[in-house]
Protein backbone atom coordinates (compact mmCIF):
# COMPACT_ATOMS: atom_id res chain seq x y z
CA UNK A 1 0.00 0.00 0.00
CA UNK A 2 1.39 3.04 -1.09
CA UNK A 3 1.11 6.95 1.19
CA UNK A 4 -1.32 8.18 -0.75
CA UNK A 5 -3.57 4.84 -0.16
CA UNK A 6 -2.80 4.79 3.56
CA UNK A 7 -3.87 8.47 3.97
CA UNK A 8 -7.26 7.47 2.31
CA UNK A 9 -8.00 4.15 3.89
CA UNK A 10 -6.06 4.44 7.69
CA UNK A 11 -7.30 6.73 10.45
CA UNK A 12 -5.83 4.41 12.92
CA UNK A 13 -2.74 2.59 13.97
CA UNK A 14 -2.95 -0.04 17.03
CA UNK A 15 0.47 -1.53 18.71
CA UNK A 16 0.09 -4.30 20.88
CA UNK A 17 3.82 -5.75 21.86
CA UNK A 18 3.81 -8.85 23.68
CA UNK A 19 6.95 -10.62 25.58
CA UNK A 20 9.51 -12.70 24.97
CA UNK A 21 8.55 -15.58 22.62
CA UNK A 22 9.82 -16.89 19.29
CA UNK A 23 8.14 -17.21 15.81
CA UNK A 24 8.41 -21.15 15.49
CA UNK A 25 7.59 -21.80 19.11
CA UNK A 26 3.91 -19.84 18.78
CA UNK A 27 3.39 -19.67 15.19
CA UNK A 28 5.91 -22.47 13.66
CA UNK A 29 3.58 -25.35 13.60
CA UNK A 30 0.72 -23.66 11.91
CA UNK A 31 2.68 -25.08 8.15
CA UNK A 32 2.63 -28.82 9.52
CA UNK A 33 -1.27 -30.74 7.82
CA UNK A 34 -2.32 -31.67 11.44
CA UNK A 35 -2.76 -27.89 12.42
CA UNK A 36 -3.51 -25.89 9.00
CA UNK A 37 -1.18 -26.92 6.94
CA UNK A 38 -0.24 -23.38 5.53
CA UNK A 39 2.46 -23.89 2.81
CA UNK A 40 2.77 -20.28 2.71
CA UNK A 41 3.82 -20.20 6.43
CA UNK A 42 8.03 -20.90 6.84
CA UNK A 43 7.65 -22.49 9.90
CA UNK A 44 8.57 -25.86 11.36
CA UNK A 45 7.68 -28.73 8.76
CA UNK A 46 8.93 -31.16 10.74
CA UNK A 47 10.34 -31.58 14.12
CA UNK A 48 12.31 -34.43 13.14
CA UNK A 49 14.35 -32.24 10.25
CA UNK A 50 18.33 -32.10 10.95
CA UNK A 51 19.15 -28.90 10.53
CA UNK A 52 16.72 -27.91 13.28
CA UNK A 53 18.69 -30.28 15.68
CA UNK A 54 20.66 -28.88 18.83
CA UNK A 55 23.64 -30.30 20.72
CA UNK A 56 23.07 -30.93 24.35
CA UNK A 57 26.43 -31.23 26.41
CA UNK A 58 25.82 -35.06 27.20
CA UNK A 59 26.26 -34.91 23.27
CA UNK A 60 22.74 -36.74 22.64
CA UNK A 61 20.96 -34.33 19.87
CA UNK A 62 17.30 -32.00 20.67
CA UNK A 63 14.49 -31.86 18.11
CA UNK A 64 11.76 -29.18 18.74
CA UNK A 65 9.05 -31.24 20.01
CA UNK A 66 5.38 -30.25 20.72
CA UNK A 67 4.07 -28.70 24.13
CA UNK A 68 1.34 -28.13 25.59
CA UNK A 69 0.65 -24.65 27.33
CA UNK A 70 1.13 -24.34 30.80
CA UNK A 71 3.37 -22.62 33.24
CA UNK A 72 7.61 -23.17 32.78
CA UNK A 73 9.43 -23.92 35.30
CA UNK A 74 11.59 -20.76 34.36
CA UNK A 75 12.52 -18.10 32.42
CA UNK A 76 14.89 -18.57 29.41
CA UNK A 77 18.23 -16.89 28.56
CA UNK A 78 17.66 -14.09 26.54
CA UNK A 79 20.50 -11.85 27.22
CA UNK A 80 22.88 -10.74 24.42
CA UNK A 81 25.51 -12.77 25.24
CA UNK A 82 22.99 -15.59 25.47
CA UNK A 83 21.64 -14.52 21.91
CA UNK A 84 25.23 -15.02 20.80
CA UNK A 85 25.30 -18.40 21.78
CA UNK A 86 21.82 -19.45 20.33
CA UNK A 87 22.54 -18.10 17.05
CA UNK A 88 25.67 -20.23 16.92
CA UNK A 89 27.92 -19.03 13.84
CA UNK A 90 29.50 -21.69 11.51
CA UNK A 91 32.94 -21.85 11.50
CA UNK A 92 32.73 -22.28 8.26
CA UNK A 93 30.64 -19.42 6.99
CA UNK A 94 30.64 -17.53 10.20
CA UNK A 95 26.96 -16.64 9.28
CA UNK A 96 24.17 -17.81 12.14
CA UNK A 97 23.43 -21.82 12.14
CA UNK A 98 20.32 -21.14 15.15
CA UNK A 99 21.66 -24.23 16.94
CA UNK A 100 22.59 -22.96 20.65
CA UNK A 101 19.18 -22.45 22.48
CA UNK A 102 19.93 -25.71 23.88
CA UNK A 103 23.36 -25.27 25.00
CA UNK A 104 22.35 -21.03 25.88
CA UNK A 105 19.94 -22.60 28.42
CA UNK A 106 22.03 -25.53 29.76
CA UNK A 107 24.70 -22.59 30.18
CA UNK A 108 21.95 -20.35 32.15
CA UNK A 109 20.49 -23.65 34.37
CA UNK A 110 23.15 -25.49 35.06
CA UNK A 111 22.03 -28.49 33.53
CA UNK A 112 22.89 -31.02 30.77
CA UNK A 113 20.27 -33.60 28.94
CA UNK A 114 17.34 -32.59 29.65
CA UNK A 115 14.29 -34.26 28.46
CA UNK A 116 12.36 -31.96 26.15
CA UNK A 117 14.24 -28.63 27.31
CA UNK A 118 11.52 -25.56 26.87
CA UNK A 119 13.54 -23.81 24.44
CA UNK A 120 13.17 -26.38 21.47
CA UNK A 121 9.20 -26.36 22.18
CA UNK A 122 6.25 -25.64 19.82
CA UNK A 123 3.05 -24.57 20.84
CA UNK A 124 0.01 -25.24 18.37
CA UNK A 125 -2.92 -23.71 17.32
CA UNK A 126 -4.93 -25.97 20.08
CA UNK A 127 -3.61 -24.13 22.82
CA UNK A 128 -3.45 -20.32 21.15
CA UNK A 129 -7.21 -19.86 20.22
CA UNK A 130 -6.60 -16.36 20.08
CA UNK A 131 -3.85 -15.90 18.27
CA UNK A 132 -4.59 -19.08 16.12
CA UNK A 133 -7.62 -16.91 15.04
CA UNK A 134 -5.48 -14.15 14.55
CA UNK A 135 -3.36 -16.20 12.06
CA UNK A 136 -6.38 -17.30 10.25
CA UNK A 137 -7.86 -14.29 9.89
CA UNK A 138 -5.58 -11.96 8.85
CA UNK A 139 -2.04 -11.62 7.86
CA UNK A 140 1.03 -13.46 9.46
CA UNK A 141 4.55 -11.87 9.27
CA UNK A 142 6.59 -14.88 9.06
CA UNK A 143 9.83 -12.45 8.32
CA UNK A 144 9.47 -10.31 11.23
CA UNK A 145 12.56 -9.93 13.69
CA UNK A 146 13.50 -8.49 17.23
CA UNK A 147 15.45 -5.63 15.90
CA UNK A 148 18.57 -6.35 17.80
CA UNK A 149 20.23 -9.78 19.30
CA UNK A 150 19.02 -8.79 22.92
CA UNK A 151 16.96 -8.48 25.69
CA UNK A 152 13.97 -6.44 26.44
CA UNK A 153 14.78 -3.16 27.14
CA UNK A 154 17.17 -2.72 24.35
CA UNK A 155 14.42 -4.11 21.85
CA UNK A 156 11.36 -2.08 23.41
CA UNK A 157 14.14 1.01 23.12
CA UNK A 158 14.58 -0.07 19.37
CA UNK A 159 10.29 -0.11 18.63
CA UNK A 160 9.52 3.15 20.63
CA UNK A 161 12.69 4.98 19.42
CA UNK A 162 14.22 3.33 16.40
CA UNK A 163 17.32 3.60 18.30
CA UNK A 164 18.48 1.89 22.38
CA UNK A 165 21.25 3.66 24.50
CA UNK A 166 22.13 0.32 26.33
CA UNK A 167 22.41 -3.05 25.37
CA UNK A 168 21.31 -5.12 27.84
CA UNK A 169 18.79 -4.99 30.27
CA UNK A 170 19.24 -3.17 33.58
CA UNK A 171 17.49 -2.80 36.83
CA UNK A 172 17.49 0.93 36.69
CA UNK A 173 15.54 3.41 35.06
CA UNK A 174 15.25 3.58 31.28
CA UNK A 175 17.14 6.48 29.79
CA UNK A 176 15.23 9.49 28.40
CA UNK A 177 15.20 8.63 24.82
CA UNK A 178 13.16 10.19 22.21
CA UNK A 179 10.01 8.22 21.73
CA UNK A 180 7.15 7.93 19.30
CA UNK A 181 5.31 10.21 21.31
CA UNK A 182 7.06 13.13 20.70
CA UNK A 183 7.36 12.47 16.70
CA UNK A 184 3.74 12.31 17.28
CA UNK A 185 3.47 15.12 19.23
CA UNK A 186 5.53 16.90 17.04
CA UNK A 187 3.41 15.95 14.08
CA UNK A 188 0.28 16.81 16.15
CA UNK A 189 -1.09 13.45 15.48
CA UNK A 190 -3.27 12.33 18.57
CA UNK A 191 -2.54 9.45 20.44
CA UNK A 192 -3.03 7.33 23.91
CA UNK A 193 -2.21 4.31 25.67
CA UNK A 194 -4.42 1.75 27.15
CA UNK A 195 -3.03 -0.49 29.47
CA UNK A 196 -3.82 -3.81 31.57
CA UNK A 197 -1.20 -2.86 34.31
CA UNK A 198 1.20 -0.70 35.02
CA UNK A 199 2.78 0.94 31.82
CA UNK A 200 6.64 -0.05 30.02
CA UNK A 201 6.88 3.80 30.32
CA UNK A 202 6.58 3.96 33.84
CA UNK A 203 10.60 2.96 33.44
CA UNK A 204 11.17 6.70 31.92
CA UNK A 205 11.07 9.76 34.24
CA UNK A 206 10.22 11.47 31.51
CA UNK A 207 7.17 10.12 31.09
CA UNK A 208 5.93 10.13 34.56
CA UNK A 209 3.67 13.52 33.53
CA UNK A 210 2.73 12.28 31.09
CA UNK A 211 1.02 8.69 32.74
CA UNK A 212 -1.04 11.18 35.14
CA UNK A 213 -2.90 12.55 32.05
CA UNK A 214 -6.15 11.02 29.85
CA UNK A 215 -3.71 9.92 27.51
CA UNK A 216 -2.99 7.13 29.88
CA UNK A 217 -6.13 4.83 30.62
CA UNK A 218 -6.86 1.64 31.83
CA UNK A 219 -7.52 -1.41 29.21
CA UNK A 220 -11.42 -1.48 30.60
CA UNK A 221 -11.48 2.36 29.25
CA UNK A 222 -11.24 1.01 25.57
CA UNK A 223 -14.04 -0.35 24.24
CA UNK A 224 -16.15 2.17 25.09
CA UNK A 225 -14.02 4.77 23.80
CA UNK A 226 -13.36 2.91 20.66
CA UNK A 227 -16.99 3.11 20.29
CA UNK A 228 -18.21 6.42 21.43
CA UNK A 229 -15.51 9.09 21.21
CA UNK A 230 -15.85 11.89 18.70
CA UNK A 231 -13.95 11.55 15.30
CA UNK A 232 -12.68 14.89 16.73
CA UNK A 233 -10.84 13.44 19.81
CA UNK A 234 -9.78 9.88 19.00
CA UNK A 235 -6.71 9.03 19.18
CA UNK A 236 -4.97 8.24 15.65
CA UNK A 237 -2.31 5.99 17.59
CA UNK A 238 -2.88 3.66 19.97
CA UNK A 239 -0.55 1.94 22.13
CA UNK A 240 -1.97 -1.16 24.30
CA UNK A 241 -0.21 -2.85 26.86
CA UNK A 242 -0.68 -6.03 28.74
CA UNK A 243 0.14 -6.51 32.43
CA UNK A 244 3.91 -7.69 32.68
CA UNK A 245 4.55 -10.07 34.68
CA UNK A 246 8.30 -8.37 35.91
CA UNK A 247 6.09 -5.53 37.30
CA UNK A 248 5.74 -6.28 41.11
CA UNK A 249 1.92 -4.99 41.55
CA UNK A 250 -0.33 -6.52 38.69
CA UNK A 251 -3.65 -3.68 38.12
CA UNK A 252 -5.51 -6.57 36.39
CA UNK A 253 -4.96 -8.95 39.01
CA UNK A 254 -2.70 -11.03 37.57
CA UNK A 255 -0.06 -10.52 34.82
CA UNK A 256 -1.38 -11.41 30.41
CA UNK A 257 2.12 -10.61 28.75
CA UNK A 258 2.92 -14.11 27.74
CA UNK A 259 6.60 -13.30 29.41
CA UNK A 260 7.98 -17.33 30.58
CA UNK A 261 7.37 -18.78 32.97
CA UNK A 262 2.90 -17.76 32.43
CA UNK A 263 1.20 -20.06 30.48
CA UNK A 264 -0.04 -18.08 27.11
CA UNK A 265 -3.78 -18.66 28.24
CA UNK A 266 -4.01 -15.39 30.07
CA UNK A 267 -2.43 -13.60 27.05
CA UNK A 268 -4.74 -15.16 24.80
CA UNK A 269 -7.59 -13.71 26.80
CA UNK A 270 -6.11 -10.18 27.30
CA UNK A 271 -5.54 -9.98 22.93
CA UNK A 272 -9.58 -11.17 22.62
CA UNK A 273 -10.32 -8.48 24.99
CA UNK A 274 -8.23 -6.17 22.69
CA UNK A 275 -9.15 -7.63 19.17
CA UNK A 276 -13.07 -6.88 20.71
CA UNK A 277 -12.65 -3.79 21.47
CA UNK A 278 -11.44 -2.81 18.48
CA UNK A 279 -13.90 -4.65 16.38
CA UNK A 280 -17.59 -3.44 18.40
CA UNK A 281 -17.39 -0.15 16.46
CA UNK A 282 -17.33 -1.55 12.62
CA UNK A 283 -17.16 2.02 10.59
CA UNK A 284 -13.41 2.44 12.80
CA UNK A 285 -12.34 -0.98 12.64
CA UNK A 286 -12.65 -0.25 8.66
CA UNK A 287 -9.90 2.23 9.21
CA UNK A 288 -8.27 0.40 11.55
CA UNK A 289 -4.36 -1.61 11.62
CA UNK A 290 -3.76 -3.52 14.79
CA UNK A 291 -0.37 -5.19 14.41
CA UNK A 292 0.27 -8.05 17.29
CA UNK A 293 4.01 -8.20 17.88
CA UNK A 294 6.62 -9.64 20.60
CA UNK A 295 9.56 -7.38 22.02
CA UNK A 296 11.96 -10.21 21.37
CA UNK A 297 12.23 -13.98 21.60
CA UNK A 298 12.86 -15.09 24.65
CA UNK A 299 15.18 -17.82 24.70
CA UNK A 300 12.76 -19.86 22.36
CA UNK A 301 14.28 -21.65 19.41
CA UNK A 302 13.81 -20.19 15.91
CA UNK A 303 15.59 -21.56 12.48
CA UNK A 304 15.15 -18.69 10.71
CA UNK A 305 18.83 -16.83 10.74
CA UNK A 306 18.53 -13.12 11.61
CA UNK A 307 18.97 -10.34 8.89
CA UNK A 308 22.33 -8.89 8.70
CA UNK A 309 21.92 -5.16 9.58
CA UNK A 310 24.39 -3.17 10.60
CA UNK A 311 23.04 -1.51 14.41
CA UNK A 312 26.06 1.16 15.62
CA UNK A 313 25.42 2.17 18.61
CA UNK A 314 23.90 6.26 19.39
CA UNK A 315 26.21 8.95 20.74
CA UNK A 316 27.33 9.24 24.00
CA UNK A 317 26.48 5.14 23.96
CA UNK A 318 29.58 2.54 24.10
CA UNK A 319 28.22 -0.75 23.55
CA UNK A 320 29.76 -2.86 20.63
CA UNK A 321 27.72 -2.12 17.23
CA UNK A 322 25.05 -5.15 16.46
CA UNK A 323 25.74 -6.38 12.94
CA UNK A 324 22.47 -8.62 12.53
CA UNK A 325 19.08 -8.18 13.81
CA UNK A 326 17.57 -10.45 16.54
CA UNK A 327 15.56 -13.96 16.10
CA UNK A 328 12.52 -13.88 14.53
CA UNK A 329 9.51 -12.99 16.37
CA UNK A 330 5.44 -13.93 15.63
CA UNK A 331 4.00 -11.13 14.19
CA UNK A 332 0.29 -10.80 12.71
CA UNK A 333 -1.47 -7.65 11.33
CA UNK A 334 -4.97 -7.94 11.74
CA UNK A 335 -7.38 -5.47 9.81
CA UNK A 336 -10.02 -5.20 6.48
CA UNK A 337 -7.03 -3.85 4.86
CA UNK A 338 -5.46 -7.13 4.51
CA UNK A 339 -6.59 -10.67 2.89
CA UNK A 340 -7.56 -13.30 4.80
CA UNK A 341 -5.19 -16.46 6.02
CA UNK A 342 -2.04 -14.48 4.20
CA UNK A 343 1.50 -14.92 4.67
CA UNK A 344 3.53 -11.80 4.26
CA UNK A 345 7.69 -12.35 3.48
CA UNK A 346 8.56 -8.73 3.74
CA UNK A 347 11.39 -8.00 5.91
CA UNK A 348 10.72 -6.88 9.28
CA UNK A 349 11.26 -5.70 12.57
CA UNK A 350 9.60 -3.11 15.19
CA UNK A 351 11.18 -0.14 13.27
CA UNK A 352 9.04 -1.08 10.46
CA UNK A 353 5.90 0.20 12.89
CA UNK A 354 7.60 3.79 13.03
CA UNK A 355 8.00 3.62 9.02
CA UNK A 356 4.64 2.96 8.89
CA UNK A 357 4.41 6.22 11.04
CA UNK A 358 6.23 8.26 8.89
CA UNK A 359 3.90 7.64 5.84
CA UNK A 360 1.02 8.14 7.15
CA UNK A 361 1.66 11.16 9.23
CA UNK A 362 4.74 12.40 7.76
CA UNK A 363 5.03 14.65 4.81
CA UNK A 364 5.84 13.20 1.36
CA UNK A 365 9.46 11.22 1.52
CA UNK A 366 9.54 12.52 5.14
CA UNK A 367 11.79 9.87 7.16
CA UNK A 368 10.94 8.80 10.43
CA UNK A 369 14.66 9.53 11.51
CA UNK A 370 17.75 8.95 10.49
CA UNK A 371 18.28 5.74 12.38
CA UNK A 372 14.98 4.03 10.97
CA UNK A 373 15.99 5.17 7.44
CA UNK A 374 19.15 3.32 7.88
CA UNK A 375 17.54 0.20 8.25
CA UNK A 376 15.24 0.76 5.54
CA UNK A 377 18.21 1.20 3.25
CA UNK A 378 19.37 -2.25 4.97
CA UNK A 379 16.24 -4.06 3.39
CA UNK A 380 14.07 -3.46 6.97
CA UNK A 381 10.39 -2.45 5.22
CA UNK A 382 7.73 -0.50 6.59
CA UNK A 383 4.17 -2.25 7.96
CA UNK A 384 2.58 -0.87 4.61
CA UNK A 385 3.97 -3.16 2.72
CA UNK A 386 2.01 -5.56 4.82
CA UNK A 387 -1.33 -3.97 3.71
CA UNK A 388 -3.47 -4.81 0.65
CA UNK A 389 -4.39 -2.09 -2.16
CA UNK A 390 -8.37 -1.96 -2.91
CA UNK A 391 -11.32 -1.96 -0.72
CA UNK A 392 -11.20 -2.77 2.65
CA UNK A 393 -12.75 -6.20 3.70
CA UNK A 394 -16.55 -5.74 4.77
CA UNK A 395 -16.23 -8.96 7.35
CA UNK A 396 -15.39 -9.32 10.66
CA UNK A 397 -14.88 -11.99 11.88
CA UNK A 398 -15.47 -13.10 15.43
CA UNK A 399 -13.56 -14.92 17.84
CA UNK A 400 -15.33 -18.02 19.41
CA UNK A 401 -16.11 -16.60 23.16
CA UNK A 402 -15.44 -20.24 24.89
CA UNK A 403 -13.76 -19.51 28.39
CA UNK A 404 -10.07 -19.89 28.05
CA UNK A 405 -8.56 -22.19 30.53
CA UNK A 406 -4.99 -21.34 32.66
CA UNK A 407 -3.06 -22.59 35.03
CA UNK A 408 -1.17 -20.40 37.03
CA UNK A 409 -0.61 -19.31 40.58
CA UNK A 410 -2.91 -15.82 40.48
CA UNK A 411 -0.93 -12.93 42.47
CA UNK A 412 -1.50 -9.20 42.97
CA UNK A 413 1.97 -8.13 43.32
CA UNK A 414 5.49 -10.09 44.00
CA UNK A 415 8.88 -9.47 45.24
CA UNK A 416 11.46 -8.75 42.47
CA UNK A 417 13.62 -11.26 40.80
CA UNK A 418 15.31 -10.34 37.92
CA UNK A 419 16.50 -6.98 36.29
CA UNK A 420 13.85 -5.90 34.65
CA UNK A 421 11.24 -6.43 38.19
CA UNK A 422 14.02 -4.54 39.75
CA UNK A 423 13.71 -1.93 37.46
CA UNK A 424 9.97 -1.78 37.53
CA UNK A 425 10.10 -1.73 41.63
CA UNK A 426 12.50 1.44 41.81
CA UNK A 427 10.37 2.91 39.19
CA UNK A 428 7.13 2.98 41.08
CA UNK A 429 9.35 3.46 44.10
CA UNK A 430 10.51 7.15 42.28
CA UNK A 431 7.55 7.82 40.27
CA UNK A 432 5.64 7.89 43.82
CA UNK A 433 8.01 9.82 45.45
CA UNK A 434 8.25 12.57 42.41
CA UNK A 435 4.11 12.75 41.89
CA UNK A 436 3.07 11.78 45.85
CA UNK A 437 -0.86 12.16 45.99
CA UNK A 438 -1.76 12.20 42.17
CA UNK A 439 0.36 8.83 41.52
CA UNK A 440 -1.56 7.31 43.85
CA UNK A 441 -4.99 8.43 42.37
CA UNK A 442 -3.99 7.37 39.21
CA UNK A 443 -2.39 3.88 40.40
CA UNK A 444 -3.51 3.43 43.91
CA UNK A 445 -2.80 -0.55 43.92
CA UNK A 446 0.55 0.84 44.27
CA UNK A 447 0.70 1.43 47.53
CA UNK A 448 0.68 -1.90 48.26
CA UNK A 449 3.68 -2.20 47.01
CA UNK A 450 5.55 0.77 48.76
CA UNK A 451 7.33 1.15 51.55
CA UNK A 452 5.06 2.34 54.76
Amino acid sequence: MNRQELLDRVDTIVIVMMENRSFDHLLGTMCQPQFGGRADIDGVRSVLDPNFANRAGDGTLVFPFIMRDGPLTNDLPHERDFVAIQLAPSKITGGPTMTGFVEAYEKATGTTGVKDPPPMGLLTPQDLPTTGFLAREYAVCDRWFAPIPASTQPNRLMAISGFTERDITISGLLPDQHTLFHWLDAHHVRWRVYSAGLSFFTLMPQMWPELLTPRFRRLSDLSFDFVHEADDTRPQVIVVEPDYDDTPVHLSGHACDNHPPLPMSFGEAFLRQVYEALTSNPGRWQRTVMIVTYDEHGGFHDHVAPLQVHCPPPPGASYPPFETTGVRVPTIVASPLVQRGVAKHANLDHTSILALLAERFGQAGEPYSAAVAARTTAGIASVSAVLDSGPPRSDIPHIDPSALAANASLKTWAEPVNAMSNAYANAIEQFAQAHGKDALAKFPEIAHWLSP
